[in-house]
C-alpha cells in the first residue's frame, strides 16, 4: 500500500437538450411564470425528457412548418491515473480512460391528421473509446491471428444463439440468426482473437465497460550499482504501453426490434439486427517504447536508444475486411561535449576554443507496413508502407553570448513496399549562424 504515491480520478458528464418550437416567454431566469414553463428542473440542468409535458401544456407550436429536430447529447469522460513506486528508483504510472459520446435526434412536430405531436425517424449516433490491453498477441504472427479471428466466429455464434431464445438450430456450425457476417459475431470474435482470450471466456459485448490500465515504467537505479558507478553519471530505463479500443461511429437502426428481451428482427442475410450498427472498430496499440534508455557518462558522452512498436487494427463491419498498420522503429542518439576543444592533426595549434563544442549524431530506422486481410482469403496483401533510414550528425558551437554556429548534415533513404511510389533518397547539409540582438 505504501508504494501508491498518488491517485487522480475524474468523471465528467455533459448533457444537452434542444427543444424546438418552444413558445412561452421569459420573465426571469429563463422562466415563464404565467405558463409555469419550462419547469425549474429543466432550468437547473435536468435532462429528463419534457416533450410530453411540453405538448400537453401547449408549450410547443402546432405549426406544421416547424421542421427543426429535437436533439439531446451525452458525453461521458472517465480517467484515473495512479503513481506507484514499489521499489526505490522504480516508478510505474498507470492510466485508464473511457470516453462515450452519444447524440439522439428525432423529428418532433405536430401532425394535423392525428391532432397530436409525433416523434418520427429517431436516430442515435455516437463514438466510443476505452483503454484496453492486447499485449497477449503483440508478438504473435499476424496471419495466424487473423485465421484465429475467423475460427472464433463459430463458437461465438453458438454462444449468442444459446442466449437468444429467438434463435433456433444451426447452419454450417453457425447459430440461426448469427451467421459469419453478423455484427455481434464478428466484433466479439475479433476482440477475443486479438486480446488473446478464448472464445468461450470473453464477454459478449461490443462496448467493454471496465477500462484496463495502461502503464509507463521508469527505472534509474542502475547508475548506483558499483559496476556502473565509475563510468556512468546517470542511466534511466524506459518502458511504456498504451492501447485503445474504439468504435468509430455507430448508429441505431429503425428496424431494430426485440422479443423476450432479445433481438428478433433480421436483415437480408437472415442475421439478427443489432441495436447499434457499427461502421468500424479499431484497436490502437503502442509501445512507447518497448525498451529505451538514456545514459550520461562521466567523460561528457551522452547516449540514448529506443525500440518502438505500434500496430493499428481497423476492422470494417461492412465487409469484414481488416487493415493492419504495423510500425517498428529503432532510434539511437549520441552526443559529446568537448571543453577547450583543439583541432586534430595539429591544425590551428595556436587556436583554442574557450567555450564548449557539442557533437550530436541521431540515427533512426523505421519499418512501416499496411496489410489488408479479407474474410475467407488465406493470403494477406501489402497495400502500402516503406522502410527508411536516416542519420543526422551536427556540430554546435557557442562563440559568445550573441553568436552561435551550427554545422549539420541530414540524410534519409526510403524504400517502398509497393510499386505505387518510387524509392527516394535525399541529403541536406550546410551551416546556421545565429545572431542574438539585445
Amino acid at each position: 500500500m505504501t508504494s501508491i504515491k498518488n491517485i487522480n480520478a475524474a468523471f465528467t458528464r455533459v448533457q444537452n437538450t434542444f427543444l424546438p418550437g418552444y413558445t412561452p416567454r421569459t420573465n426571469l431566469l429563463g422562466y415563464d411564470f404565467d405558463q409555469n414553463a419550462p419547469g425549474w428542473g429543466f432550468l437547473f440542468g435536468s435532462q429528463r425528457d419534457i416533450r410530453a409535458r411540453a405538448a400537453s401544456n401547449g408549450w410547443i407550436t402546432t405549426d406544421t412548418l416547424q421542421t427543426q429536430l429535437y436533439m439531446t447529447s451525452l458525453t461521458e469522460d472517465f480517467s484515473i491515473r495512479a503513481m506507484l513506486e514499489p521499489l526505490r528508483d522504480l516508478t510505474i504510472e498507470l492510466t485508464a480512460v473511457k470516453l462515450n459520446n452519444q447524440n439522439y435526434s428525432t423529428s418532433f412536430q405536430y401532425s394535423g391528421q392525428s391532432g397530436d405531436f409525433e416523434s418520427l425517424t429517431p436516430v442515435t449516433t455516437g463514438n466510443y473509446s476505452i483503454s484496453y490491453v492486447t499485449i497477449g498477441t503483440s508478438f504473435k504472427n499476424h496471419d495466424a491471428l487473423f485465421r484465429t479471428f475467423e475460427r472464433f466466429r463459430r463458437p461465438i455464434s453458438r454462444r449468442l444463439g444459446q442466449l437468444n431464445p429467438n434463435s433456433s438450430g444451426e447452419n454450417d456450425g453457425f447459430a440461426d440468426g448469427y451467421g459469419r457476417t453478423a455484427q455481434d459475431v464478428v466484433v466479439n470474435a475479433f476482440l477475443a482473437a486479438y486480446r488473446g482470450k478464448d472464445a468461450a471466456d470473453i464477454k459478449l459485448d461490443g462496448f467493454p465497460k471496465i477500462p484496463f490500465p495502461n502503464w509507463n515504467v521508469t527505472y534509474n537505479g542502475l547508475s548506483k550499482i558499483p559496476l556502473f558507478t565509475e563510468l556512468i553519471t546517470s542511466l534511466t530505463l524506459h518502458h511504456g504501453y498504451n492501447t485503445r479500443y474504439s468504435v468509430n461511429g455507430y448508429n441505431s437502426l429503425i428496424r431494430y426490434g426485440e422479443t423476450n428481451g432479445f433481438p428478433s428482427e433480421r436483415d437480408v442475410n437472415e442475421n439478427f439486427l443489432p441495436k447499434f450498427q457499427f461502421q468500424q472498430i479499431s484497436i490502437f496499440e503502442q509501445f512507447t517504447p518497448l525498451l529505451g534508455f538514456d545514459a550520461r557518462f562521466k567523460n561528457n558522452v551522452t547516449a540514448n536508444a529506443e525500440y518502438r512498436r505500434a500496430r493499428t487494427l481497423n476492422l470494417s463491419l461492412q465487409n469484414s475486411q481488416l487493415a493492419m498498420l504495423s510500425d517498428q522503429s529503432f532510434v539511437f542518439g549520441a552526443g559529446y561535449r568537448a571543453t577547450g576543444f583543439r583541432m586534430p592533426f595539429g591544425w590551428f595549434n595556436n587556436f583554442k576554443m574557450n567555450n564548449d563544442l557539442n557533437f550530436r549524431l541521431d540515427v533512426s530506422l523505421n519499418d512501416l507496413k499496411t496489410l489488408v486481410y479479407r474474410s475467407d482469403i488465406n493470403q494477406s496483401e501489402v497495400s502500402a508502407g516503406n522502410k527508411s533510414i536516416s542519420y543526422r550528425p551536427s556540430v554546435d558551437y557557442v562563440i559568445n553570448q550573441r553568436f552561435n554556429i551550427r554545422l549539420f548534415f541530414d540524410s534519409n533513404s526510403v524504400r517502398p513496399y509497393t510499386s505505387q511510389t518510387f524509392a527516394t533518397s535525399y541529403a541536406n547539409f550546410g551551416f546556421n549562424l545565429r545572431l542574438m540582438l539585445q
